[in-house]
């Protein structure tokens, strides 16, 4: 990290940068008293409290340190688990007592009449800054740094024990206990973690697809015993119908234009949704090969609104193809009856003379009935159905060179401008080297 400037730590500036650097000149500064209060700690400022703690000074020299246990101050980089172990062995040794505070999510270093109040950067999500461009901290003197310390129970008379803060010790065993829950869920690499996130929040898995709306190659089964067909050749029967072909499978619909302000009669059949699918996909979706499909998380509302008109398309073609075949099919089954009618006469079913002899009528009826439950509009279209889901960029996926790869020569096929993408993969590329995976 850069060198602390002195306007960073001069009581004339207010805004400063919470680095390592500035809290540890802070630490060295101190002659009488230190309060220390953070969710954790790194090991270089635990090293600069312990130096403290065992400097021939110390007994004139007040030392506070409150301290969150959570395992989860160490997965969102708030600390470090070996900086509190470092700062825990220093106080024992020097026979101090840390304390801790759950859940504190707030920084306080009390150096004397000097404090530096500062909001904790979580490492997992970004690096923190060293530019005064960007602070993250208060300094402060006055009566203030002596309300704070006493609320710290550091200063007056106020125990720790009666502080408004740190009231409970930090043992041993919850540290262990701390490390134990670490070594079943560890500590990422936040550089890594962190590229995560920003792939996230850039680009996104997604599953897209759209069933049953491809129906002109439906067929339906004719069952055999109406063939005729009986032993051997009724298990072997393969035979079905075709029932719809592409001119069949075609509605005329009224879709609206582009600017929603008129309307127009389009043929809507299996080829016009595919084309449409397609030009969707194509539109907004890269594919990686062997991972499925990324897109950019800006075009998303775009892709919803598109999809979302699709889908309305798709259940309009349903509702309208349905009607039309319960006209048309009707014809169908007449035809499919007359045909079949003289065999089945000739070679009655067992199944229809089990109640007794039948009238042709009959016979016809019951023909009709069979043929209508093979030939239905159910056996023939379902409403069709589009699945679209949304997965996250994984630290898993961010750590492979091959899914670096793949990504990058998927975005290289699609066209995609290389300065839309090239700071993620320069980024990655630098943080996997780093650790040498």
């Amino acid at each position: 990290m850069a060198a602390v400037t002195e306007d960073q730590l001069s009581a004339e500036r207010t805004f400063a940068v919470a680095t390592d650097e500035a809290i540890i000149s802070l630490i060295n500064a101190a002659h009488d008293r230190i309060v220390f209060i953070a969710p954790g700690l790194s090991e270089s400022v635990a090293s600069a409290l312990g130096a403290r703690m065992a400097s021939p000074d110390s007994p004139k020299l007040s030392i506070t340190v409150i301290l969150d246990s959570d395992p989860e101050v160490f997965r969102l980089g708030l600390g470090t688990i070996k900086g509190v172990e470092c700062v825990s062995a220093y106080a024992s040794q020097n026979l101090l007592e840390l304390r801790t505070q759950p859940g504190v999510r707030v920084g306080v270093v009390v150096a004397d009449e000097q404090m530096m109040i500062f909001a904790p950067v979580p490492l997992l999500v970004e690096a923190g800054s060293t530019s005064s461009e960007k602070p993250n901290a208060l300094l402060l003197t006055g009566a203030s740094v002596t309300t704070v310390a006493c609320a710290a129970g550091a200063a007056g008379e106020t125990l720790p024990q009666g502080a408004e803060i740190g009231a409970q010790a930090m043992l041993p065993e919850m540290i262990e206990a701390a490390k134990e829950d670490l070594k079943k869920n560890s500590v990422q690499p936040f550089d890594l973690s962190r590229q995560a996130l920003v792939f996230s929040s850039k680009i996104q898995f997604v599953e897209f697809s759209v069933e049953r709306y491809q129906m002109t190659q439906k067929t339906v089964r004719i069952p055999a015993h109406l063939m005729g067909l009986d032993g051997d050749l009724e298990e072997r029967w393969r035979n079905s119908l075709r029932v719809l072909d592409e001119d069949a499978a075609s509605v005329e619909i009224e879709v609206c234009s582009s600017d929603s302000k008129s309307t127009n009669k389009v043929n809507v059949g299996p080829k016009h949704l595919d084309v449409e699918r397609k030009r969707i996909q194509e539109k907004y979706l890269i594919p990686v090969s062997g991972m499925g499909s990324v897109m950019f998380r800006k075009d998303q509302d775009a892709f919803d609104d598109e999809v979302k008109a699709f889908e309305q398309l798709l259940n309009i073609y349903y509702e309208a193809l349905t009607e039309k075949l319960k006209s048309s099919l009707d014809g169908i089954v007449k035809q499919v009856v007359q045909r079949l009618l003289p065999g089945v006469k000739a070679k009655t079913p067992e199944a229809y003379k089990r109640r007794g002899e039948l009238a042709d009528d009959d016979l016809e009826q019951m023909l009709t009935d069979d043929i209508n439950r093979a030939i239905s509009i159910e056996s023939l279209i379902k409403p069709p159905k589009v699945t679209k889901i949304y997965k996250a960029i994984s630290y898993q996926s961010v750590r492979s060179e091959e899914f670096l790869r793949w990504l990058k020569e998927g975005f290289q096929k699609a066209k995609v401008p290389p300065s839309q993408t090239r700071d993620i993969f320069d980024e990655t590329s630098a943080a996997l080297k780093a650790h040498e995976w």
